[in-house]
């Protein structure tokens, strides 16, 4: 069993069967839980599990897999009033998971009723490709988004455009992005994580910290595809361990 095929077993157990017993066979004993949403370990889990309302659906998007590090791009129902998107990402040790992260944003729909935030290409290609891609895609975020060099985009953007599925308010703040802070890649898909402020305002926890999953999809070495989500860090959780 891959570790994608691991989070895949244990999302069905625990959110479909709603089986609270199924998180002594799919997390490790010391397990470490960084979303907001659940209290610390196996306990806190089964807590959140139990909570889960009647209408709770998970719908799987995407998935990669980077050598036990795990992410899914999924639409959710129930965990609010209206439907999310978000990305969770999973390491696995060994079978069982052993740590997890997420992030969220409202789903948004057009006009026509399509999911701009969730289409588009699923196949994980060109696995000869992955390191390079991981490295392309993190000199991205780093130069363009965390330094803001303009000129960063001759070298990683393909000059045929970016497909764009992320939702922003035109004239709202955009997050300001201070450091990139996790990467993971499979193929022609690579998530990077990165804290930023709100907006504006690069300085070190002034202004809060919103927690940015950014899903590009590369060809020939150039992104050509983005998928984000920006999550503000709340002040208080239920556990110790931070969002990041």
């Amino acid at each position: 069993m891959t570790s994608a095929d691991t989070i895949r077993t244990a999302g069905t157990d625990l959110f479909v069967r709603r089986d609270p017993s199924a998180v002594d066979r799919h997390y490790t004993e010391d397990f470490v839980q960084h979303s907001p949403l659940a209290p610390d370990g196996r306990e806190g889990l089964r807590q959140f599990v139990r909570s889960m309302p009647d209408d709770f659906r998970v719908d799987l998007v995407r998935v990669l897999d980077d050598h036990g590090t795990v992410v899914a791009h999924s639409a959710y129902a129930g965990l609010g009033p209206e439907p999310l998107v978000g990305f969770d990402v999973f390491r696995v040790d060994d079978g069982r998971i052993a740590e997890h992260w997420d992030a969220f944003e409202p789903l948004r729909t057009d006009s026509d009723g399509a999911r701009p935030q969730l289409d588009g290409p699923v196949e994980v290609t060109d696995h000869e490709r992955t390191q390079d891609n991981k490295r392309i895609a993190a000199e991205w975020v780093e130069s363009a988004l965390v330094a803001g060099d303009r000129h960063a985009v001759q070298d990683h953007m393909s000059p045929r455009g970016c497909t764009e599925h992320t939702v922003r308010a035109p004239d709202g703040p955009q997050p300001a992005y201070r450091r990139l802070r996790r990467v993971v890649g499979e193929g022609n898909f690579v998530l990077t994580v990165a804290e930023a402020s709100p907006g504006g305002d690069r300085g070190d926890g002034a202004a809060g910290t919103v927690a940015c999953y950014d899903l590009w999809r590369l060809d020939d070495g150039r992104i050509v595809e983005h998928w984000g989500v920006a999550q503000p860090v709340p002040e208080r959780m239920a556990h110790a361990n931070g969002m990041l």
